[in-house]
């Protein structure tokens, strides 16, 4: 900012300082006229000019006391670019320190919400390369089955082809899931639901699976329909990615028909809680802090090589959006637990707003 620009964004204040010396002379010969004194219009001419000078001045060591905010406030318009703003540190004035405030203010929201746009892209863009690579195994296994259709009979062809179009089927959910989770407040919407209800449709849904696993669903209640406030497609998304873990994890020691699948539904008043136990692999010790993690599939996805490291991870995404807490027990070789809480109606205002 020149002194020129200085003084025009002033002007107001100088004609206001010019107009008042002027009423103030004016008053003052007026009072001189009735005591009998006179002064000149010369003399009142050289007043305002020395008061004129005196507002020039004043405006001239104003503007160099501020030149190096001005200065710094050009580099960083000619640079266009938010961390040149923190640049600017010369404030003198409180309207220019609390402009520095806000510059700063404004670059720490700026980091925090690019910092955030990256992780997401960045976990996009892995879970979009794993998810691509993993479908490809249920396509080249049934492209596979396709080509040698000779050697197995039409029911296990039938069985092997709908094993794999299921895979895909959870693979494409889990995809849009997540493309959805990213505007979750636009996609929600609470309800009172029959939680009995919606847990029987989920398992009924996953019989085949049951079946193939030779694993048994069970579900405790002590009431014959439990009700609950929740999303009830969000929820259904949940119990169907722990369900699918728990059969997943369970099928590799189901040798005999005796292993189960537990849900455990109770309700207090408090809340609702939701216990999903099955009695397959479990999880180690060292890895139970980390399954929550993105893309972390720990030992047992190494042994299994079919997880993306996604669906645990979007389940608390998802609980934690809801309200919902999510907390997993397990022991190895004997099984694991995962507790899902839904609070009562009257935790959702603070949701809701």
């Amino acid at each position: 900012m020149s002194f020129i620009q200085f003084c025009r964004d002033r002007r107001f204040y100088s004609l206001f300082y010019i107009g008042n010396t002027l009423l103030i002379l004016l008053v003052i010969k007026l009072a001189l006229n009735e005591e009998g004194l006179f002064i000149s219009n010369a003399t009142i001419g050289y007043i305002s000019l020395l008061s004129v000078v005196s507002l020039a001045l004043f405006l001239f060591a104003d503007y160099i006391r501020q030149r190096p905010f001005f200065q710094e406030l050009r580099q960083a318009k000619e640079n266009v670019s938010l961390e040149s703003l923190l640049k600017v540190k010369e404030g003198i004035t409180n309207e220019q320190l609390a402009m520095i405030k806000l510059f700063g203010q404004a670059f720490e929201d700026y980091s925090t919400r690019l910092h955030t746009a990256q992780e997401q892209h960045s976990r996009s863009y892995h879970f979009a390369n794993r998810w691509t690579h993993q479908m490809k195994t249920p396509l080249s296994v049934i492209r596979l089955i396709l080509q040698e259709q000779d050697e197995w009979s039409k029911e296990v062809l039938v069985d092997q082809i709908e094993e794999e179009v299921g895979k895909l089927e959870d693979g494409l959910h889990m995809m849009l899931s997540t493309v959805r989770l990213q505007k979750f407040e636009l996609d929600f919407s609470i309800e009172r639901i029959a939680l009995l209800s919606v847990i029987r449709s989920v398992l009924h849904g996953k019989r085949k699976t049951f079946i193939r696993y030779r694993i048994y669903p069970r579900l405790i209640s002590e009431a014959e329909e439990v009700f609950a406030a929740t999303d009830k497609k969000w929820l259904i998304f949940v119990l169907e990615q722990l369900i699918q873990n728990a059969l997943k994890y369970s099928s590799t020691l189901a040798r005999e028909p005796s292993k189960y699948i537990t849900v455990r539904v109770e309700e207090t008043d408090n809340g609702v809680t939701v216990s999903i136990q099955d009695e397959g692999i479990g999880i180690v010790a060292e890895d139970l802090p980390r399954v929550f993690d993105p893309f972390f599939t720990g030992e047992n996805g190494r042994k299994l090589q079919e997880s993306t490291g996604m669906g645990l991870y979007l389940v608390k995404q998802i609980c934690d959006q809801l309200g919902h807490s999510i907390t997993i027990e397990s022991t190895v070789n004997e099984g694991t637990t995962v507790t899902l809480f839904i609070p009562p109606p009257s935790a959702y205002s603070t949701l809701l707003r």
